[in-house]
């Protein structure tokens, strides 16, 4: 029989991935108390942070599934065979609500954001040379305290910005929940992954069909 290890994140993707492992044939058994593996029918279940994810994949864990945000920003060495029918948002500019001004006029601001590679990348191929500040917790403070000039963030229904007096300014790129395959397991589980990447296809098909 053929194990697989795989990397599930904690966190607000965590059920959805359950829900689409059990679709497709995989059983997902959560750790009890604080444990942070897991064990069901031939699987380990690993549950990192979703940042974590694609460094697990990299480094030796079979499969695991995280935010395409997660991979653009960490870069890891990863096959990504399709995008999952959840997770769905986006990475957006956001700006105080009473500020108007294009993203083409911000040189020189301060962006705050949990995402630098992302913002990086987006403002220079625009040809902009902005200071990025990266922040680990909640950026909308940084907007609010006035110590970045805009942030960069995931936006979902809006609710948090708007409630903190901020507005989405512009979309940089839409996001949602990806399918990782380490390297070497691409190759020597050829068969196994095969049929879950149909597996996985036929269900998205199926969701995108209802």
């Amino acid at each position: 029989m053929t194990t697989i290890s795989t990397a599930l994140p904690s966190g607000r993707l965590l059920e959805d991935s359950k829900d689409f492992l059990k679709k497709i044939g995989i059983n997902v058994k959560e750790p009890a108390n604080r444990e942070l593996i897991s064990y069901e029918n031939g699987y380990t279940f690993y549950f990192p942070r979703a940042f974590d994810v694609p460094v697990y994949v990299e480094n030796g864990v079979d499969i695991g599934i995280c935010g395409s945000d997660v991979v653009l920003e960490r870069n890891n060495e990863v096959y990504i065979p399709l995008e999952l029918p959840f997770g769905k948002c986006r990475i957006s500019i956001i700006l105080p609500e009473n500020r108007e001004i294009s993203f083409q006029k911000m040189e020189g601001y301060k962006i705050a954001t949990k995402y630098p590679e992302i913002t990086k990348n987006f403002f220079s191929e625009k040809g902009l040379k902005v200071k990025i500040l990266k922040l680990n917790g909640a950026v909308e403070l940084a907007a609010k305290t006035g110590i970045a000039d805009a942030i960069v963030d995931i936006v979902d229904t809006g609710n948090t910005i708007k409630a903190n007096n901020l507005k989405e300014a512009y979309k940089i790129m839409d996001i949602s929940a990806v399918l990782l395959v380490n390297r070497i397991t691409q190759k020597t589980k050829f068969d196994f992954i095969n049929d879950l990447i149909n597996k996985a296809k036929n269900y998205k098909n199926g969701v995108k069909g209802q």
